[in-house]
């Protein structure tokens, strides 16, 4: 029998999700399931939507970094994690409203990883009033050309195919070795490695992965919006935070030293202390920021 989970949450079928970073967790009840949703911390709200094959473990720094000073929301997109939802990119728009409606988010910092992207952009051109501001973190938009011939290219075809065929593990393995997956060690390899090991491919059977962002929705974003990502992320991925950077009307742009894609993991320090700056003063330039 079903029960409540609090005064954040809905009732589900079950006890509250496992907590993962430390705080107060909570099922939300959306189209066709749940997603699990954790939150921690006291002040402005900062809402994290996580990339592809990941969970909201991977915000586990963030989230210890930020609490002091933020309400940490984590979520675990539908497909991923803990969540039962069927994955959907069509509806994680909808997944955002349903969130910011249940938790009281009258205005709210929001930030988009990798696949997330196109969610936060949409969300953000849609509901302009709820967002104090825009992270996009090593984000994909159509309207940017690879001039690295595909220097990132995901073969989920191919991955979809494995994983119909029961090779699963085989799936894991190639994508581990994948450049967007590159530079992690010690515990932030340790957390990467408990979120692919969990990982069951549902998003893959769900069939194509849904809407990609543009380039010409960068312009529409009236929030200050950062771009971000590491210096050694793909040379795509670093074209497209410096499109970002340019194209928003009070856009910023941010490499990491030394880190790639998984910048937020792998080098927490130098990412935590350019998000707390943006988020607590987003119209001022960041420091140390650099254009390689």
């Amino acid at each position: 029998m079903g029960g409540p989970v609090g005064k954040l949450g809905c009732t589900h079928s079950g006890s509250a999700p496992r907590p993962h970073l430390g705080g107060r967790t909570l099922w939300l009840a959306v189209e066709g399931g749940h997603l699990a949703v954790e939150r921690l911390g006291r002040g402005p709200a900062v809402v994290l939507l996580h990339g592809w094959t990941l969970d909201r473990r991977m915000w586990t720094m963030q989230a210890r970094a930020l609490a002091a000073r933020h309400s940490v929301i984590t979520v675990d997109r539908r497909g991923f994690g803990q969540s039962t939802a069927p994955a959907d990119r069509a509806r994680e728009v909808e997944d955002l409203v349903c969130l910011a409606d249940r938790l009281e988010l009258d205005c709210f910092h929001l930030v988009g990883m990798s696949q997330a992207g196109a969610t936060a952009i949409s969300y953000a051109q849609n509901h302009r009033n709820r967002l104090a501001t825009l992270v996009l973190q090593g984000i994909s938009l159509a309207g940017i050309p690879d001039h690295a011939n595909a220097s990132d290219r995901i073969p989920l075809g191919e991955f979809a195919d494995l994983v119909r065929r029961g090779q699963l593990d085989a799936m894991k393995r190639q994508w581990a070795a994948h450049p967007l997956m590159a530079g992690l060690a010690g515990e932030a390899a340790d957390i990467a490695g408990r979120m692919l090991a969990d990982y069951d491919g549902r998003d893959l059977m769900a069939g194509p992965a849904g809407p990609s962002a543009r380039l010409d929705q960068i312009a529409t974003l009236c929030m200050p919006v950062l771009g971000i990502t590491g210096v050694a992320d793909t040379p795509w991925r670093r074209d497209i935070t410096r499109a970002i950077g340019r194209s928003a009307p009070l856009g910023q742009a941010r490499f990491i030293r030394d880190a790639g894609h998984m910048c937020n993991l792998s080098h927490p320090a130098e990412f935590n202390t350019a998000l707390a700056a943006f988020l607590n003063r987003p119209l001022q330039p960041i420091p140390d920021a650099t254009n390689d």
